[in-house]
């Protein structure tokens, strides 16, 4: 009976090699895998990309100048010169136009609508806020229409999610409107450009 079971063994040995392989790469995967450090590096460089962008994609359009910067797609409209200081009231009123993956930061009581460029590509978008301690409410419209929302104020850090389709004749962009209810609130979201 034993010679058996060897000459089985014998029969079947190249099957020994593959197997052996097989743990060796599964046991060096599961040492080296650790999806929270991958995480928090690509979560590191989304934001060093972001920063990078909204620096250099952002220009205050001064209401004195009557020029044109070189590049007509970084107008900001709606954006204020930082020498030029407005009442609080007038803050509100203006509307501002940024690039996707750029960062919309504000406080204090009222309604703040920002139009946000999503450009020529399909794809999942994801705005990522962070309303702190005092809920606000955060609703967002693409061609006249809303497509994702809070459910009424919020606070904390949360995301919001929709997905976005480039048509012949529908806008590449969209609102987003914070609606800050109480006084010394503070707020801050992106939009991340379509994946």
């Amino acid at each position: 009976m034993e010679h058996v079971k060897n000459k089985s063994f014998a029969n079947n040995w190249w099957l020994f090699y593959p197997l052996l392989f097989l743990l060796i790469g599964l046991l060096v995967y599961a040492l080296l895998w650790n999806p929270e450090h991958t995480i928090e590096v690509l979560r590191q460089e989304l934001n060093d990309c972001r920063d990078n962008h909204a620096a250099s994609s952002t220009r205050p359009v001064d209401g004195n100048d009557n020029t044109l910067p070189g590049n007509i797609d970084s107008l900001q409209i709606g954006e204020l010169d930082k020498n030029r200081a407005l009442p609080e009231d007038d803050k509100k009123a203006e509307n501002t136009i940024v690039n996707c993956d750029a960062k919309v930061e504000s406080g204090g009581q009222g309604v703040t609508k920002t139009k946000h460029i999503l450009g020529d590509q399909s794809g999942r978008v994801i705005l990522q806020y962070d309303t702190k301690t005092i809920p606000d409410e955060i609703k967002v419209y693409y061609d006249g229409k809303p497509i994702a929302h809070t459910d009424g104020p919020v606070s904390g850090a949360g995301q919001l999610e929709w997905i976005y389709e480039v048509a012949p004749g529908k806008p590449k962009y969209c609102y987003v409107e914070v609606s800050a209810p109480t006084p010394r609130t503070v707020w801050e979201y992106i939009v991340n450009c379509p994946l």
